[in-house]
């Protein structure tokens, strides 16, 4: 294994929904989701979310033919730049209730 290859915790799962993201005393970012894991998730945003900040996320996702929201605490892992479609920005989530990681579990069955 070589000193820069990516070591990921938990499988990915592309998805590619609506979500907002908040930082504290922001108003809400629209943002659209572009893979999902347990751990975290990458979107694109309009604007560079600062690294290391914690934010409120909250994404769609289908699950058994109809859409359900999931909300979770998460820190920026990183936000850069990808051409005119804004900011790709990695979260890790930090704090999930109990029900929005069933949630998430079974969304990524």
């Amino acid at each position: 294994m070589t000193a820069n290859s990516e070591t990921r915790v938990y499988p990915r799962k592309v998805l590619r929904a609506q979500a907002r993201v908040a930082l504290p005393g922001m108003p809400a970012l629209r943002a659209k989701t572009i893979d999902i894991s347990l751990g975290g998730l990458c979107l694109m945003v309009p604007e560079q979310l600062p690294s290391g900040k914690v934010c409120n996320v909250g994404f769609e996702a289908p699950l058994n033919g109809k859409t359900v929201r999931v909300f979770a605490m998460a820190k920026v892992v990183y936000s850069i730049l990808a051409g005119t479609d804004g900011f790709r920005t990695g979260l890790q989530f930090t704090e999930i209730d109990a029900a929005n990681n069933k949630l998430l579990a079974e969304v990524m069955i």
